[in-house]
């Protein structure tokens, strides 16, 4: 699957996600629950993968998920990482498809920590797509206000 086909399916759901949902984005009710409400319409369009929120484990045992961030020194130090929703196979790291970090337009905090979380899960963890939403959240919420960054992963060959 290339980009723009990734990109026509994250375009349906965040459709799917507005229309059926957008009473929970005007109350601008909780990140996890939009979350999980969009990671539900994503789950029937990869088939092939399970779609988790805040899954916090990697390969076949129970080891955490972790990634080295810089600190606020500049300092790179481990971190434990829960990330929003993601696609990915269970079980192991071979197939991790796309990891998306979600924040509500309500929020004030920049984006630049949700990014670098997603170039490092990229290129720590594998993942082939990384994806940003800003979704549009409070009293005018509406799908014409989604902000959307990809990050890229490693290419295919890489993996």
């Amino acid at each position: 699957m290339d980009r723009n086909q990734l990109d026509e399916i994250i375009s349906l759901c965040l459709q799917e996600l507005y229309d059926q949902d957008g009473q929970i984005l005007a109350q601008d009710i909780g990140e996890r629950t939009i979350c999980g409400r969009l990671a539900m319409l994503m789950g029937p369009k990869f088939p092939e993968y399970n779609v988790d929120i805040e899954y916090n484990r990697k390969g076949p045992g129970i080891e955490p998920k972790d990634i080295e961030m810089p600190n606020e020194n500049g300092e790179l130090t481990a971190n434990r990482v829960l990330p929003d929703i993601i696609v990915h196979k269970r079980g192991h790291n071979l197939r991790n498809f796309l990891v998306v970090e979600v924040k509500k337009s309500t929020n004030a905090v920049g984006d630049e920590h949700d990014l670098a979380k997603l170039q490092a899960l990229c290129g720590q963890l594998r993942y082939q797509n990384g994806l940003f939403l800003r979704l549009s959240t409070g009293p005018n919420s509406g799908l014409a206000g989604v902000q959307r960054q990809w990050v890229e992963g490693p290419a295919i060959g890489e993996l």
